[in-house]
């Protein structure tokens, strides 16, 4: 981005007109010119840094678009003339590029000074047009590339044919940009003339880089084939976290976290045993710690009803075991204990909770 300043006029006045400058430029940048649409985000000044600093200078703002389909130009060439008066020096061009957004800013310019303003895009040249550089402004400049086309993309899979939906096109430099619906197909309506870079890509395929020439009021349908690709994922670790439906809605899981003393193990936690009697000798802490008698239940119920005793115990299924309790009867939960007749309490026991299938 160029630069110019020439001094014009005396201390005096550069003194008293230039804050008066920078105020009329941050009134432009929140009001749009007369006549103009209010469109925020393309029509902000930018204030110069140098003004009131440097002699009567102002800024230029503004877009470069093709005229027929109205897509901005990034690297788009501006060219700011300046018109010669007579008896007085005529500042040297300043030349600017717009950036990817087709943006550009033209910063320094000698004000109270009458400009020509022209876009210049690959080899077209666009329209000139006259500025009084008399304040900083917006100001919008079309380049006519010809009449826009209108293309389909259709994008396949190339081992079956298949639509690709979801697959992103992108035009380079221009913004154009589009993705395939369900049947692989994306419509670019007005696409300007010119040559392009065209990528396509989608995740599970290899993208695809290639050149694409467009003409003038051409209405055309292309093809495009992905090839497969393989992806490389980092290794993946299951584990197995589900919880048994039955302990859960027995409360099992929620006892074992609230309950500080006592035993809890589900099947895969005991399986390493071979029979039930192997539990209760390898868990012989419950009678030697607490020195008390046992109060069994089997899936809520007194097991001594279902035929099952302390003696006896091994005879039931290790297999079927879906897991196992066992704390104080003064600590048992109360959902616990409603299940224990009046006639079966004892002062001085360890209740153990037998779940099966």
């Amino acid at each position: 981005m160029s630069s110019i300043g020439v001094a014009h006029g005396s201390r005096g006045l550069r003194d008293a007109l230039g804050p008066s400058l920078a105020f009329a430029a941050v009134l432009l940048a929140a009001a749009p010119l007369p006549g103009q649409e209010e469109v925020e985000e393309d029509r902000t000044i930018r204030e110069c840094e140098q003004l009131g600093i440097a002699s009567l200078e102002v800024g230029l703002d503004g877009i470069v678009r093709d005229e027929e389909s109205d897509v901005p130009l990034p690297g788009a060439t501006v060219v700011i003339r300046y018109e010669s008066e007579r008896g007085m020096a005529t500042p040297e061009d300043v030349t600017v590029e717009t950036d990817e957004n087709g943006r550009y800013h033209a910063c320094g310019l000698v004000a109270f000074r009458e400009a020509r303003v022209r876009a210049l895009y690959r080899s077209q040249r666009g329209k000139e047009r006259r500025v009084d550089l008399d304040r900083s402004r917006f100001v919008e400049l079309e380049v006519d590339l010809g009449d826009a086309a209108f293309l389909v993309f259709s994008v396949v899979a190339a081992e079956n044919q298949r639509p690709v939906a979801g697959a992103s096109i992108d035009f380079s430099p221009l913004a154009i940009s589009g993705v395939t619906d369900s049947l692989g197909r994306v419509a670019l309506r007005r696409v300007p003339p010119g040559t392009y870079g065209l990528h396509v890509q989608h995740i599970a395929y290899a993208p695809l880089d290639t050149e694409i020439s467009v003409l003038s009021d051409q209405t055309a349908e292309l093809r495009i084939e992905l090839n497969t690709r393989a992806i490389a994922l980092a290794p993946i670790e299951v584990r197995v976290t589900g919880r048994d439906p039955y302990l859960l809605t027995s409360g099992f899981y929620d006892r074992r976290l609230a309950m500080d003393d006592g035993y809890f193990a589900t099947f895969p936690e005991i399986d390493h045993f071979t029979h039930l009697g192997q539990v209760f000798q390898f868990k012989r802490e419950l009678s030697i710690k607490y020195r008390r008698r046992q109060l069994i239940l089997l899936n809520g119920r007194p097991a001594n009803r279902l035929g099952f005793t302390a003696r006896n115990l091994g005879e039931l299924r290790f297999s079927t075991v879906r897991g196992i309790e066992a704390y104080r009867c003064s600590e048992a939960p109360p959902e616990i204990l409603n299940q224990v007749p009046n006639t079966m309490m004892l002062s001085d026991c360890n209740l153990i909770a037998i779940w099966t299938r």
